[in-house]
């Protein structure tokens, strides 16, 4: 198991309006200078995105290791693709939608680009939020897909991997330093990593004894001991917690994956799992986490976890009569 801490830093941000002035000419440039701001302005939005490199760290877009394969890397690398959507969102409204373009040799580092909505700007004060990749946060509907080749046929917004869905990176407080002539600056803003990602294969072992053998599993439920992987959660910070089941769109003996967001991140707890195989056979078990394993950002690989329980129907005799 690897620990991947998944961070990016943004730079200065530049704002403009698109507003024309009909009557500039009837105002002196001093008067002009303290006019109010517009309640409701768009802004065309340019922010410069980096992340860090070292150790790996992820950003919203995902890649494995060079050379590597997903069964057996080590590191998730942190890089942008074109037009992954940036959130804005100003005291919990969403004000508008930023494009990541990535940076020709270096895809470490982008642009965001867009424009926003506000209803008022006041440098000092104002903090903005950025989420990737969508409005809400919604850990349900998982495939085991990690990137977004592995979804070949649903491409485009019907993508259901985890670099399109589920890799949620937010930004918070970024404060509003200058608002003059049009033109937003901000503080640079940190993007942490809203959950971990989990690499699991699974294998049975009756009764924990005797013989493995690695199970074809294509239905699983995952639950926390303590009840706290999160399904879906509001900007309010209120959350609807329960099983993440994840549906494999074939039976597989080789390792899928799933985001995993647990409202507990500092200490030991057990995962329990439900694997439905190919033949519809129930097989049950638990892994237990550790706390350095816990917090949000970690690449955890759990190959071969071994489930030691299987639901069975016990043998009954019946009388039949047969009539004829």
């Amino acid at each position: 198991m690897m620990k991947r801490c998944l961070l990016i830093g943004i730079a200065l941000v530049f704002v403009w309006t698109g507003c024309i002035k009909d009557e500039t000419e009837l105002i002196p440039d001093q008067q002009e200078a303290q006019r109010p701001q517009l309640k409701d302005s768009v802004w065309a939005v340019s922010i410069r995105a980096e992340k860090e490199t070292e150790n790996g760290g992820m950003t919203k877009g995902l890649a494995i290791g060079t050379g590597d394969s997903e069964a057996n890397t080590t590191v998730l690398q942190s890089i942008w693709k074109a037009n992954e959507p940036v959130e804005v969102y100003l005291d919990g409204t969403h004000i508008g939608t930023l494009t990541a373009t990535p940076d020709a040799t270096d895809a470490h580092q982008a642009t965001l680009s867009g424009t926003v909505t506000t209803t008022g700007i006041t440098p000092g004060t104002t903090k903005l939020t950025l989420l990737t990749p969508r409005q809400d946060w919604d850990y349900t509907g998982q495939v085991g897909r990690l990137l977004l080749q592995d979804d070949p046929n649903h491409p485009r917004e019907s993508n259901r991997s985890i670099e399109k869905k589920y890799h949620y990176t937010l930004a918070e407080n970024v404060l509003v330093t200058a608002a003059s002539n049009g033109t937003l600056t901000t503080d640079k803003a940190s993007f942490a990593n809203q959950q971990s990602i989990y690499r699991l294969s699974f294998r049975f072992q009756h009764n924990g004894a005797g013989d493995k053998f690695l199970i074809t599993a294509r239905r699983i439920w995952i639950a926390a001991a303590g009840g706290g992987l999160v399904q879906t959660q509001a900007w309010d910070g209120s959350s609807v917690t329960g099983t993440i089941e994840v549906l494999l769109d074939n039976a597989s003996e080789k390792p899928f994956f799933v985001a995993l967001r647990n409202d507990n991140t500092t200490t030991a707890e057990d995962l329990r799992f439900k694997v439905m195989d190919s033949e519809g056979i129930t097989y049950f078990g638990t892994k237990n986490i550790p706390a350095e394993y816990k917090p949000n950002g970690t690449f955890v690989s759990m190959k071969n976890a071994t489930l030691t329980g299987r639901l069975e129907l016990a043998l009954q005799k019946e009388t039949v009569t047969e009539v004829l």
